[in-house]
């Protein structure tokens, strides 16, 4: 526990979202064909893939080559997948980590989506001494790599844990990926101190997190609750999902599409130490540094390529106020500190199986192409409250 508290600072920011990874060569291709015929259909695998950038009815299911291992990889046959705002990002990145006019990117071998996953491991690498064969585990992913929309996925033991004991696969999926974003924004880059609200004699500092009631807003509630001792704000424009941010904790509601300082200085409130942006500093920066307090900490997960931020440079500095970005690929992609991920997803189990946290989930669909598609165009509906989760067997 004590190893987790003190992160490190990581690499420069790089673009991640539509690297092409096509790794198999003409002579596997050969190979793979080779053994299809002669009856070898163990090395193969049925995977849900993306042809080429653009909408959800592109996605097809495949017969392609199960991964190969690298040293540090396990191979996870999958048992559940949830969805995420990155899916649907990376199935089409135009617009929004690219220019909307780009080219299509085409993806001949079939990109494999998915980032969620839960599955029982299969196989170890040669280097791989973290787990065994037949271990339940669950994992966020890496962007550079085919992700969890298969039968197996490899992925380095190093961004991996068991999953909670007290979850199905289902619900086991539908933590890792939102649940780093907000261990990582809260503890790591705004430095919310760790367990210490039994010593804090003072007024809890205060986060307000917009949205409160997405995949990454139900974790920021929890956690910065349960683990951060804080006062939670938590924006709301449905009474749905007002409902929701209370049932994790939130101490306050207001509404987003309102202007919010209004809405605080109504309840007694002057401001706040730190924001946790879900939405997009292009909409919200001029009235986060309104409602900032001295010092405060602005986290975003939302970068835009196409919409700029406004210049609120001039009252953050006079506030000496900071900004971050957090996105929790970063550690896969650049290969610094990734145990680090294991030691935060060891730590979710741990909290989840005492029952301090919850995994929130909107919907469990049946394993089925026509599934993934509707996943996608819930995810893309900006509705859902909690997670949509893929399984091939719900109570799992």
């Amino acid at each position: 526990w004590e190893e987790i508290k003190q992160p490190q600072p990581s690499g420069s920011p790089v673009a991640f979202a539509n690297k092409f990874h096509n790794q198999l060569s003409l002579r596997r291709r050969s190979a793979l064909l080779g053994c299809q015929l002669c009856g070898g259909m163990a090395h193969t695998m049925a995977a849900f893939v993306l042809p080429r950038e653009g909408g959800a009815d592109l996605l097809e299911e495949r017969v392609v080559p199960r991964p190969s291992l690298r040293p540090r990889d396990i191979l996870v046959r999958v048992q559940a997948f949830a969805m995420n705002p990155v899916d649907t990002q990376v199935r089409d990145a135009r617009g929004k980590f690219k220019a909307k006019d780009e080219a299509a990117a085409e993806f001949p071998e079939g990109k494999i989506l998915g980032y969620d996953g839960a599955g029982i491991i299969e196989q170890v690498g040669e280097q791989a001494t973290m787990f065994q064969v037949g271990d339940r585990v669950y994992f966020a992913g890496d962007l550079h790599r085919n992700g969890s929309n298969a039968e197996f996925v490899a992925i380095d033991e190093r961004i991996v844990a068991k999953m909670p004991a007290s979850l199905s696969f289902a619900e086991a999926a539908a933590v890792p990926l939102t649940m780093l974003t907000a261990w990582e924004g809260l503890f790591e880059s705004m430095r919310v101190p760790l367990d210490t609200g039994a010593d804090q004699a003072h007024v809890p500092k205060r986060v307000l997190v917009l949205p409160g009631a997405g995949g990454v807003g139900t974790w920021v509630i929890q956690l910065a609750k349960k683990v951060g001792s804080l006062f939670v704000i938590a924006t709301a424009s449905r009474p749905e999902s007002a409902d929701k941010s209370r049932e994790l904790g939130a101490d306050l509601v207001i509404n987003h599409r309102e202007p919010l300082m209004p809405q605080l200085a109504e309840v007694g409130i002057d401001g706040v130490d730190y924001v946790y942006d879900g939405y997009g500093l292009h909409a919200y920066a001029t009235q986060y540094v309104e409602v900032l307090k001295p010092f405060g900490q602005i986290l975003t997960i939302v970068p835009s390529f196409s919409e700029p931020m406004p210049s609120i440079s001039v009252p953050m500095a006079f506030k000496r106020a900071s900004i971050h970005y957090e996105l929790m690929f970063t550690r896969a992609a650049e290969g610094i500190e990734m145990e680090r991920q294991h030691q935060i997803l060891k730590r979710a189990a741990q909290l989840i199986d005492e029952g301090a946290v919850k995994v929130s989930i909107q919907s469990i669909l049946p394993w089925s192409m026509d599934s993934l598609r509707e996943g996608h165009r819930l995810q893309e509906s900006g509705k859902a409250v909690g997670k949509i989760v893929i399984a091939r067997e719900a109570g799992a």
